[in-house]
């Protein structure tokens, strides 16, 4: 009778996936996607740096490369306003320049068969990434409560995002999960060989690079195969870029320069503290997390609470890094697993616990709900009449890593943990 009413369910929240995958998959495809150039990719400035670079012995961070990629993306060169416009970038090659690396074996190929490729092979990243952290957190799930919780990932919005604009995030963020997953299997030295190739998306480690290396130096011995391997790699990428490019990494600072100037390069901290605030309430927020983190320094892997530090740090990565965008949020994935497995644990501990745990349920949902709402509205109305509340399903994009972040260190208060964590059968 027990094992009948949790298939019933598993069954019921797959259909509830199900559902809540396509209404987003049609208000991303058909409202959203509706918003965007059907030319721009994500994918073009760095394939085509790349390109240039490894083809033609092009350096990628130069104005002629960057008019070349708005020209194929814009359909013509952004016009600069005034000598040194930064906008006269806008679209160019922003990364490190060992990027290039990733995207080498493409630059052969047209591009609009790279775009086929990169789609297939991101929703097996999303799918591997997921598979990862629930590997990492020692999570075994039934094969129907998998489907539903594969339904949920890439059916958010900022799976479906990442995607669609064929954004390098997805790439960083599998990467990140195989990193911890290997840390978490205690196979250090190629934790710390991707770790440095997920730095391509530097960003991304902004604060966990630095926690790594404090959760590093508190038990060398033991962990410094993850120290070497990763400061190797890095010493190989930076270096063979300096081979390929001498002197690299000073037009790639003016590129990151430019890129914060032409595009809406803020913070959520930025926009509550405005921009000249922002930096010192995101550092206070670093340092706040840090010394709430700071006796866990010595965890091992195989301790229930070494993830839920990973997550916070990744949580507070996303909260202080100048960008909005949604498909960043990827790597909250393992901060959403935490705080659903140890939800009734948080739920017993206080009544604030509570409400910032029902705070975070209800911004996660609240994308579904929205983009469920309209594609019902679809139903009775064109989709054009309903463009202009595109903006709806995205209302709680920017304060989710706050309640992840916030949430998650309730969690991290709990003093007495149980020596593991499972998924109920209600997921």
């Amino acid at each position: 009778m027990e094992d009948s009413e949790c298939l019933r369910k598993a069954s019921l929240w797959l259909i509830l996936s199900l559902a809540a995958a396509s209404c987003m998959e049609f208000y991303v495809a058909r409202i959203w996607g509706a918003q965007q150039s059907p030319h721009f990719s994500d994918l073009y400035a760095p394939w085509f740096g790349a390109h240039e670079l490894f083809l033609h012995g092009c350096n990628p961070y130069t104005l002629a490369v960057a008019r070349k990629i708005q020209t194929e993306i814009y359909g013509a060169p952004v016009a600069a306003a005034y000598a040194g416009d930064p906008s006269a970038f806008a679209g160019g090659f922003a990364y490190p320049l060992y990027a290039t690396f990733l995207l080498w074996p493409s630059v052969y190929l047209p591009f609009h068969l790279v775009q086929t490729i990169f789609y297939c092979v991101s929703i097996l990243l999303t799918l591997g990434s997921l598979l990862l952290w629930l590997r990492a957190f020692h999570l075994h799930l039934y094969p129907l409560q998998l489907l539903t919780l594969a339904l949920f990932t890439l059916g958010s919005f900022p799976a479906l995002q990442g995607i669609q604009l064929q954004n390098l995030s997805l790439i960083a963020a599998a990467l990140l999960a195989a990193t911890l997953f290997l840390l978490a299997e205690r196979h250090l030295a190629l934790a710390g060989i991707l770790l440095a190739a997920s730095t391509f998306k530097p960003q991304f480690s902004l604060v966990l690079v630095p926690w790594l290396a404090l959760w590093t130096v508190n038990s060398w011995r033991r962990r410094q195969a993850f120290a070497w391997s990763f400061l190797a790699s890095m010493f190989l990428l930076i270096g063979s870029s300096e081979w390929m490019l001498p002197g690299w990494t000073s037009g790639f600072l003016s590129i990151v320069r430019a890129y914060k100037q032409y595009t809406f390069g803020h913070s959520l901290l930025d926009l509550w503290f405005t921009p000249r605030a922002g930096p010192f309430a995101a550092a206070g927020l670093i340092l706040a997390v840090l010394a709430l983190c700071w006796k866990y320094r010595r965890l091992e892997t195989d301790s229930p609470r070494f993830l839920p530090v990973i997550s916070i740090m990744l949580a507070a990565t996303i909260t202080v890094i100048p960008t909005l965008a949604p498909h960043t949020q990827l790597l909250l994935l393992p901060g959403v697993i935490a705080l659903h497995s140890y939800r009734h644990l948080l739920w017993r501990t206080s009544r604030f616990a509570r409400i910032v745990l029902l705070a975070f349920y209800l911004l996660l949902a609240w994308p579904w709900i929205a983009a469920t709402g309209l594609t019902l509205a679809a139903v009775l109305l064109p989709a054009n009449a309903l463009l202009g509340w595109w903006e709806v399903p995205l209302y709680t994009s920017p304060l989710l890593p706050l309640a992840v972040l916030v949430t998650l260190c309730c969690l991290l208060r709990i003093r007495v943990w149980p020596s593991d964590t499972a998924l109920d059968s209600s997921l």
